[in-house]
């Protein structure tokens, strides 16, 4: 299935380095994976899930502003969130060089 939009992934940080060898890409300011428009999106299915390509890009902020209604998210999208955090603070930006 060649992706005809982009489409969000939710890669768990010890499995970037897999994703982005099969063409995923970063979006540094959404702090996500994504398939890119006119890759086979076959090699991802791991990693789609519905709530990532239906819920909009938002800021670690906006998400820490959560409502109450989604405080009984699972802990593995907390930590997720973390580690993206972490990550974006501690390594250099690969597209900046």
């Amino acid at each position: 299935m060649i992706a005809t939009t982009n489409i969000n992934l939710k890669v768990p940080f010890n499995e970037k380095d897999q994703a982005k060898s099969l063409g995923a890409r970063w979006n540094a300011e959404a702090k996500l994976w994504y398939v890119p428009q006119g890759v086979d999106a076959a090699p991802f299915e791991k990693w789609m899930t519905a709530a990532a390509n239906a819920a909009p890009n938002i800021s670690p902020k906006q998400a820490a502003a959560k409502p109450a209604a989604q405080a009984n998210m699972p802990l593995g999208d907390d930590i997720d969130a973390i580690n993206a955090a972490l990550r974006d603070a501690y390594e250099p930006n690969e597209d900046a060089f």
